[in-house]
């Protein structure tokens, strides 16, 4: 009779654990910010000035793997399976200054920290105050950027930026390609900032 129910409670227990194995997680989607290949501007080329991009402060929700959209005013969700292919704060500055080296048509544009030997004339300090969205309707973007001299760690220039981009899409890739655009329109103001200060 123990040997029975001994058997019993085996098979129950291989059962389980069977069940537990036969249950796969969905594969896990990655998705990069991209800069624009296409950018036209009617800012005048500035050769010669050296920019630098960064820090960049993003909200802690937004600073994970995983891909945070919103569904409600007060609520967000936080997709497990669809991340970001590497940090999304380095993603942010980096696309930044990817666009505005190709705005303004310099090379001279780097991502924080840099080297004492690179150090820039001028630093654009960014404060990404939300860019979520809705999958499938919107993503707003509001930041509050900030140029500075680094030689006499002067304020030059600080403007506030909010707007909001329709989503071209119901999934995931066009989600991120439109966060994609929004940093696209964000470059070109904070390029034409830098051209004010530079010809001041």
């Amino acid at each position: 009779m123990r040997r029975t129910v001994s058997n019993a409670l085996l098979l129950a227990g291989l059962c389980i654990v069977l069940t537990g194995c036969g249950t796969m997680s969905p594969p896990s989607s990655y998705y990069i910010l991209t800069s624009s290949n296409q950018m036209t501007s009617q800012i005048q080329p500035l050769n010669d000035i050296s920019v630098g991009v960064g820090p960049v402060t993003v909200p802690g929700h937004l600073d994970r793997s995983q891909i945070v959209t919103t569904t409600g005013q007060n609520s967000i969700t936080i997709h497990e399976y669809q991340r970001w292919g590497d940090s999304f704060k380095t993603q942010v500055e980096e696309t930044l200054a990817e666009n505005i080296s190709s705005l303004l048509q310099t090379p001279k544009v780097s991502v924080y920290p840099w080297e004492r030997a690179q150090r820039p004339k001028y630093q654009v300090y960014v404060t990404v105050r939300r860019f979520e969205g809705k999958a499938g309707m919107n993503v707003t973007l509001d930041t509050i950027w900030q140029i500075v001299d680094v030689n006499t760690d002067r304020s030059l220039l600080t403007r506030h930026f909010v707007q909001t981009f329709p989503v071209a899409g119901s999934d995931m890739s066009a989600y991120v390609q439109t966060q994609s655009d929004a940093l696209e329109t964000l470059s070109q103001e904070i390029a034409k900032g830098l051209h004010t200060v530079a010809r001041q």
